[in-house]
């Protein structure tokens, strides 16, 4: 039986996606990645740190991203809860199929869970908690 996320809001007619969008434009992050919820349950409760996602702008490290668990409604993704912030750690393109058995188009980002966002912080009544990555390690 597939578990539930705990903080999925119950309006149903209500998409965060734009909420998101305006968000990160104010914030100056990156974007908005829209999941299943099994790929959101994962990143939370399973800790990984790779997701798969088609991007369309060029990342950078530490650049911040907000996840948010989505589902397929009317042909149109609605994001049903506000979703997590998290920091790019590492991409790997793959825009012509130079990685096997990877999609073309797609990407795998590496990323770092940094807050869960609530109604307080995306309407500016709390700050999120402030968090500096160290500088990658050199792959040897």
């Amino acid at each position: 039986m597939k578990k539930l996320h705990p903080n999925i809001k119950t309006e149903s007619n209500r998409d965060y996606a734009n909420i998101l969008r305006q968000f990160c434009n104010e914030k100056n992050y990156s974007g908005v990645l829209l999941v299943d919820y099994g790929t959101y349950d994962n990143l939370l409760y399973k800790n990984e740190t790779n997701i798969i996602a088609p991007v369309p702008q060029q990342l950078k490290y530490q650049d911040k991203i907000i996840v948010a668990p989505s589902v397929d409604e009317h042909n149109t993704t609605v994001a049903l809860e506000y979703g997590s912030l998290f920091a790019v750690i590492n991409m790997l393109e793959n825009q012509h199929g130079e990685i096997e058995e990877l999609e073309p188009g797609f990407s795998i980002i590496t990323i770092n869970y940094l807050c869960q966002l609530t109604d307080d912080i995306v309407n500016g009544k709390q700050e999120q908690l402030q968090f500096i990555l160290p500088p990658p390690k050199n792959l040897q």
